[in-house]
């Protein structure tokens, strides 16, 4: 069972991360993660399964589900092969604070009299993606920021317990090394850095780690990297060597490597199966 802690990359010039998601089922299963940005995922076509802190929940064609800062969750497909569409929007939590001082003890509730109105607001999001029209950043924003005001003008609740049943007690050791290395994989993290900053002893934690995330701390370490490394290669069209260097691998042999450890090739074999499977969407 993997977690992760995700660092959201925001769009040039918007004041969130607004993407379009069109593509097979298979490709849109996540593992555990968190992130602190507020979440909406509205789906257009298709069927997402979601868990959000520990429950169950299904979207189909024209119902979203929501997140709030830091909430474990994940998704998962009935339909591996069927393509599906849908829209992520991922709205910043620090350009909240400013303006709701008591934020960090409060939470968003989304009812079943909100929907309407916010449904609209992510159908407009859509509409501007998916147009022509110049200037387009700044259409975005203008929605952004009637979905913020909307929170917090009647959608602000007192924070409550957001982790999920099944997670240990104990995780919140783990919950803030993950989090450390989700936002500092670039350096060179050692297994002490970690353990000293979680207050555990480097033989404690080493354990204490791989019992809640079954991986080892090094694997956990790199398999971040990796999958950051990647990232760049198929979306930013980087070099090996610079997604390597870029993300943390100490060089390109020990990035190789771990790509053939995980996923049984090497980067550039990977790219092309992911842009095949993205290109064709089967």
């Amino acid at each position: 069972m993997k977690y992760s802690y995700e660092v959201v990359k925001y769009d040039k010039n918007v004041l969130g991360r607004v993407l379009m998601q069109h593509k097979p089922g298979k490709l849109c299963d996540t593992d555990i993660h968190w992130h602190e940005e507020l979440e909406f995922v509205y789906m257009i076509d298709g069927v997402l399964n979601a868990n959000i802190s520990g429950k169950n929940i299904q979207i189909s064609n024209n119902e979203f589900y929501f997140c709030n800062s830091e909430e474990i969750h994940f998704t998962s497909t009935p339909d591996k092969e069927r393509v599906i569409k849908y829209i992520v929007v991922l709205m910043s939590y620090d350009y909240l604070r400013p303006y709701f001082p008591q934020l960090e003890h409060m939470q968003f509730e989304i009812k079943d009299s909100h929907k309407p109105k916010i449904k609209e607001l992510i159908n407009k999001l859509i509409d501007i993606k998916e147009s022509d029209l110049n200037f387009k950043e700044l259409l975005l924003n203008s929605v952004l920021l009637e979905i913020y005001h909307y929170l917090l003008e009647y959608c602000v609740t007192k924070k409550e317990n957001i982790y999920p049943k099944n997670i240990p007690e104990n995780f919140v050791y783990a919950k803030k090394a993950i989090e450390y290395i989700g936002k500092n994989y670039k350096e060179n993290i050692t297994l002490k850095d970690i353990a000293n900053l979680v207050g555990l002893t480097p033989t404690y934690f080493s354990k204490y780690f791989k019992t809640i995330t079954e991986v080892s701390f090094i694997k956990y370490l790199n398999g971040i990297r990796l999958d950051y490394a990647l990232m760049d290669i198929i979306y930013s069209n980087e070099t090996v060597t610079n997604a390597a260097i870029n993300n943390g691998f100490a060089n390109v042999k020990s990035f190789i490597e771990c790509c053939k450890n995980i996923y049984g090739c090497t980067p550039i074999e990977y790219k092309k199966k992911r842009s095949y499977e993205i290109a064709n969407k089967k």
